[in-house]
């Protein structure tokens, strides 16, 4: 057992830079994926907190009648609801110079629909006012200015935010086609009364518009004395169920984009600990010739992918975090949102952490499974180098015969790696579906005047799909350094210079990349399409022409600058020691 430790910390120290990608590509891919699934959850969750502790309204009650509600009407409201449940109030709006003031007089004592007091203090007299903070859509008001109102004079003591009026943009206003500019709340009992504000006793059962939150309401709105009255519920209400709809909008977005970065994680997993696998043959041989199990010898490396994932789930926590507060932050210069809840069970992060971990044991099992089958012997010779075939351009002798031999070679080292070749084409190419759709969708959201959370969404979208892309390159290109080490050292051996060496090994990425950003245009352009249908968000007469340009380009940068990063690698290499023969 001491001397099985020793080995498995010794694999942990030879391959400290496989475990360094591997968590690297586990705190983008997971970060990003609990990161932006979570955020419809926190929304949900925050506003149901608010929900709770401003008491907000489930119906509010607009009379029909310019008299307005009689104290009988009010009586039998509290009789069926509870005195407690119901509170009273008078509001109407005018239009003064073109603005919509509403008048609103209520008992700043109700512990219904419970103002935030943002500036000042409370009214303590009926000389004094409160206003609604300032919007996009409300005017501003200083603490102490004077409002005139019916030839009296009012001081506005305090700046407030309701919870029935939380979007920063535009709130309906009582006369058909105008919206709200100005909200003062008075302290004096109403002349008459307008409004009736209704809770529920079960405030547990809001929980984000719940199913069952909404087939009790319908059921008690059926039951009202509706022609006395208008009824409305909160699905009336312009802000709440705006902010819910974009929160839904971005649970879409999340779910549809998850499965991209699932992919490309499992893909890149799956080649690394193929290529650890390879390398460690003849270990393998030995412990099978020292009688351990194939149980013991796969389980070595199912906790080396084991630790590496659970490291990198550790890490992407604190990234996916990071999004969501970013979102939920451009959702606040829209909405007056919330603090931020604690309560919400990170979700997202468990399925898409527990997604890469199960996925990861599977892809390390497949790639091991075959090894411990076959004999001591078989693996202590040398894996066989792939012979050389002939590709399909040779036939076109028209393009063939004018390519140089530098082309020709690169080609042919292409299609030999057949593996490598299509694990770099589907990662390419699904990078480039990523960016473009965050393009994509970052011009729709733009000429739609969506709102700064689907604009951030997109971006992160750009960025996360770009890092996935280098970290997906930088993983490829490693391993094909680690592979060709002999040939490496045959060029420079031949008299290749670092450059020329470097340039021979890029260019097949180079080109594959190149091919894989071409094939991801027409697979966005679908994606795209299905994801905005999907969603029910803009089109693709929306996206800018350049766009499908620039994104394939963006895919290509990040290819090359990642390249970049293991040329001191590549050009480092030892010709002696990666020419000595296997003995």
């Amino acid at each position: 057992m001491k001397s099985y430790l020793k080995m498995i910390l010794r694999m942990f120290k030879q391959h400290f830079a496989r475990i360094l990608n591997i968590v690297a590509i586990i705190i983008v891919s997971v970060g990003f994926m609990s990161g932006l699934g979570e955020v419809d959850n926190k929304i949900k969750f925050s506003f149901t907190d608010y929900y709770k502790s401003q008491n907000i309204s489930d119906f509010v009650l607009k009379s029909t009648s310019q008299s307005g509600f009689s104290n009988e009407d009010v009586d039998k409201i509290k009789t069926i609801f509870g005195e407690e449940n119901v509170m009273t109030a008078l509001s109407y709006d005018e239009v003064q110079q073109g603005l919509v003031t509403r008048y609103f007089f209520q008992d700043f004592n109700s512990n219904i629909n419970k103002l935030t007091l943002i500036e000042g203090q409370f009214p303590q007299n009926m000389f004094e006012v409160a206003v609604e903070r300032k919007t996009d859509a409300m005017e501003s008001f200083e603490l102490g200015s004077k409002i005139s109102y019916n030839g009296m004079e009012f001081t506005v003591s305090a700046i407030v935010a309701s919870p029935l009026l939380i979007n920063k943009n535009a709130g309906p206003s009582y006369i058909e086609g105008k919206n709200l500019n100005n909200c003062i709340y008075f302290a004096f009992p109403p002349p008459q009364i307008s409004d009736i504000y209704i809770t529920i006793e079960d405030r547990d059962l809001f929980n984000g518009f719940s199913s069952e939150y909404k087939n009790k309401i319908a059921e008690i709105k059926n039951s009202l004395d509706k022609s006395a009255s208008i009824i409305l519920t909160l699905n009336e209400n312009f802000g709440i169920t705006s902010l819910y709809y974009y929160a839904d909008k971005v649970g879409d977005i999340a779910i549809i984009f998850i499965l991209f970065f699932l992919l490309v994680t499992a893909l890149v997993v799956f080649s690394n600990m193929t290529r650890l696998i390879d390398e460690e043959r003849p270990q393998i041989a030995c412990m099978k010739t020292l009688g351990f199990s194939s149980f013991q010898i796969l389980f070595k490396y199912v906790i080396f992918i084991s630790i590496a994932t659970l490291f990198g789930g550790l890490a992407s926590w604190f990234v996916g975090r990071g999004l969501i507060q970013i979102i939920y932050n451009a959702f606040s210069i829209q909405y007056i949102m919330p603090a931020i809840s604690e309560t919400s069970p990170y979700l997202f992060f468990v399925i898409s952490l527990a997604s890469i971990f199960v996925s990861s044991q599977l892809v390390t099992l497949m790639a091991g499974f075959k090894l411990t089958k076959s004999s001591p012997a078989s693996l202590l010779v040398p894996k066989a180098p792939l012979p050389g075939k002939k590709v399909l351009l040779e036939k076109i002798h028209f393009i063939w015969n004018k390519l140089s031999f530098k082309y020709k070679s690169c080609i042919r080292n292409i299609f030999l790696f057949k593996s490598r070749f299509f694990m770099t084409l589907i990662s390419i190419a699904g990078s480039t579906v990523l960016v473009l759709s965050g393009m994509g969708l970052l011009d729709c959201a733009i000429k739609k005047e969506a709102g700064m959370a689907i604009v951030i969404i997109a971006l992160a979208l750009i960025i996360f799909a770009g890092l996935l892309c280098a970290l997906v390159i930088y993983n490829i290109v490693n391993i094909n350094i680690s592979e060709r080490k002999r040939e490496i050292a045959s060029l420079m051996v031949l008299g290749y210079t670092k450059h020329e060496v470097a340039t021979y090994m890029f260019r097949e990425i180079y080109i594959t990349s190149t091919l894989g950003a071409i094939l991801g245009l027409p697979l966005g352009v679908a994606f795209l399409h299905f994801a905005l249908s999907l969603v029910d968000f803009g089109s693709i007469g929306l996206v800018n022409w350049w766009t499908w340009l620039l994104a394939p380009f963006i895919t290509i940068i990040f290819a090359i600058l990642s390249s970049f990063l293991l040329y001191k690698k590549l050009t480092s290499t030892d010709m002696n020691k990666s020419l000595k023969s296997v003995e």
